[in-house]
């Protein structure tokens, strides 16, 4: 069958067997949303449980390839009424969603169909969120029997305490966030082949302060910025002003980012409060170095090369950046990914809890 359906076709819903059925969703809102362990858990569960993909699409009829899955287009008015269909259709066992407007449109429909097991991962950035936000979070949450899954104790922490809460760490996929070729990938995004090229991802926090630190260094450091967020207005005047239009280069949204991982040098985290940055965890698979300001946990960086920074202080980043791109050590930094922080680990715990929540289902909830 086709992977996605277009959204003026009837849809075909795939015909499963007496296995759990777990629903994944994923919203096409950024690069960054490949990092998503959406598209790890569906490969990676694929042999425990029957897994149907969920894309939340921006554009409308936007051809995809995938396998067992199904595509809506984000802004239809009637999104509601066809995810309670496809969920009166398929009646999973599991709804698993990963981001706020995820849990809000796909959530709350799974709700509203009775599916018995609504679950969200709540991703590291929640440990910088400011009051108002968690509030709102807790306001979400009012109406939904939900299970949350938060990756550390750190991020559990910031939750409701009326929430269930279970802890399962994350993880990165080992096997696509790979070492490659530099040329090779510069040449498929775009990048020159000569500079040392430092890469940095959206939302672009420190930006500002980044954009000054390149004004002082070598005319062949350069900088490439991924993701939906593009620089701000006061950005674009600053990269002006210092006559970086030639050093920086803007990549936007990319289906493969795995290949800017490879493509850059050295990777920058801004002052973000996560305290998981997938995006760091993705570089450093990938055999690059990453540099994380303050606030930032020092345990996702590797120890022979990462670098946690102040971002006040110009001297200290400048040093920090300079020394980073002289002592590249590939093979040290991905080994350091790959023995704390390959997804096999989570994938193992979402297998075991998937499993116990799916264990009272009946076989006569399946589509025949």
């Amino acid at each position: 069958m086709n992977a996605f359906e277009s959204t003026g076709e009837a849809r075909s819903i795939p015909e499963f067997q007496n296995r759990p059925v777990l629903m994944e969703t994923v919203a096409e809102n950024d690069a960054q949303d490949d990092l998503s362990s959406a598209i790890d858990l569906t490969d990676g569960l694929a042999g425990e449980c029957e897994t149907l993909l969920l894309w939340l699409a921006n554009i409308p009829q936007k051809s995809q390839e995938r396998r067992n899955a199904i595509q809506l287009w984000n802004e239809d008015p009637n999104l509601q009424d066809e995810l309670r269909k496809l969920f009166d259709n398929l009646r999973p066992d599991i709804v698993h969603t990963h981001r706020l407007s995820e849990l809000t449109t796909v959530g709350h429909a799974a709700g509203q169909a009775g599916v018995p097991n609504i679950v969200h991962s709540v991703c590291g950035a929640i440990t910088g969120a400011e009051k108002w936000q968690l509030d709102q979070f807790a306001a979400l949450m009012e109406g939904l029997s939900l299970l949350l899954i938060a990756p550390n104790e750190e991020a559990a922490d910031r939750l409701p305490a009326s929430a269930r809460v279970e802890i399962l760490p994350a993880g990165i996929d080992c096997e696509r966030y790979v070492p490659g070729d530099p040329a090779r990938a510069r040449r498929k995004i775009g990048l020159p082949a000569k500079p040392r090229v430092i890469g940095c991802a959206s939302p672009l926090q420190g930006l500002e302060t980044l954009l000054q630190a390149l004004f002082r260094m070598d005319g062949e450091v350069h900088l490439a910025l991924f993701g939906q967020a593009r620089p701000a207005q006061a950005e674009r005047g600053l990269i002006k002003r210092l006559g970086l239009e030639e050093r920086v280069h803007v990549l936007g949204a990319w289906a493969k980012p795995e290949l800017i991982f490879q493509a850059i040098d050295v990777y920058f985290h801004g002052p973000s409060g996560d305290c998981l940055p997938r995006a760091v965890l993705a570089a450093q698979a990938c055999g690059k170095s990453a540099i994380a300001c303050e606030p930032a946990p020092s345990k996702t960086l590797c120890p022979q090369t990462g670098r946690l920074t102040p971002l006040q202080y110009m001297p200290t980043l400048l040093h920090s950046l300079r020394r980073t791109l002289d002592s590249a050590e590939p093979a040290v930094t991905r080994q350091f990914i790959v023995d704390n922080w390959n997804v096999e680990r989570s994938l193992e715990g979402y297998s075991a809890l998937f499993k116990q929540l799916a264990e009272p289902s009946q076989p006569d909830r399946r589509i025949a």
